[in-house]
């Protein structure tokens, strides 16, 4: 192997370990109390590029504690249904619940944390049988978002919550816009993201009203800066609890 070329252009997994060992230092030379990850409790002087240097979150990510605390959604003896959780997110609610809370992992793919895999526009579940559902920048990338809106609605309880959240694009878009005909490859010319099949706006809420729903709204923007600031907040997120 030739090192000196292999040093000026380092392969995938030299980079991963670079970034691993950097983020390690940042984790321990910026401790502090200026800034406070949720998802690990790491306290520091700030984060890097929106990222906690311990776990690797993201602003959307550090929203989930922030917002099932502003909700007031979390308590003993409820059943919590979890539509394709990223390893961060089913890491810290893992951590933060008790023996007394039952946490269903749901995924359309066969994921190591995942215990439930299942297409969420059409399940097998037992009606009734949730006190709360959680989709976190997930229904962007499901097409037939309505009936996944239906079937969690089936799967509440009567008073039970859905807490969603999703990309608006662009930022602040007052209306959702979707065309099936456009093509995979033109996803992210339209939408913002390869994957993305709708570009979600501020009106989205309105799909939940119309399958009978009650709306809450946490909007990121409304919070003080300080606090945006401590949590690593992103401004222009917009969150939903969605009451049955």
């Amino acid at each position: 192997m030739n090192i000196k070329r292999a040093l000026r252009h380092p392969g995938p997994y030299v980079k991963i370990a670079s970034e691993r060992f950097r983020n390690f230092l940042r984790s321990h030379l910026y401790k502090g109390k200026a800034v406070h990850c949720q998802i690990c409790e790491w306290k520091g002087k700030k984060f890097f590029n929106g990222k906690c240097p311990k776990c690797g979150s993201l602003a959307r990510t550090r929203l989930i504690p922030f917002a099932l605390e502003h909700f007031k959604l979390v308590r003993p003896e409820i059943k919590i249904l979890h539509i394709a959780p990223n390893l961060n997110e089913y890491d810290f609610i893992r951590r933060t619940i008790n023996d007394s809370v039952a946490y269903d992992r749901l995924n359309i793919r066969s994921v190591p944390h995942i215990n439930i895999v299942q297409d969420i526009t059409n399940t097998d579940l037992k009606s009734e049988s949730y006190d709360l559902a959680m989709a976190w920048h997930v229904l962007e990338h499901i097409k037939e978002d309505r009936k996944a809106i239906a079937e969690v609605k089936r799967l509440l309880k009567p008073g039970g919550h859905f807490l969603v959240s999703v990309p608006i694009f662009p930022l602040e878009s007052p209306a959702t816009f979707e065309d099936d005909s456009i093509p995979y490859e033109k996803y992210e010319e339209m939408h913002g993201h390869y994957d993305h099949c709708r570009s979600c706006g501020l009106d989205y809420y309105q799909r939940f009203e119309d399958a009978g729903y009650s709306t809450r709204t946490l909007m990121i923007k409304d919070i003080g800066e300080q606090i945006k600031s401590k949590y690593g907040l992103f401004e222009h997120h917009v969150v939903w609890c969605f009451d049955t």
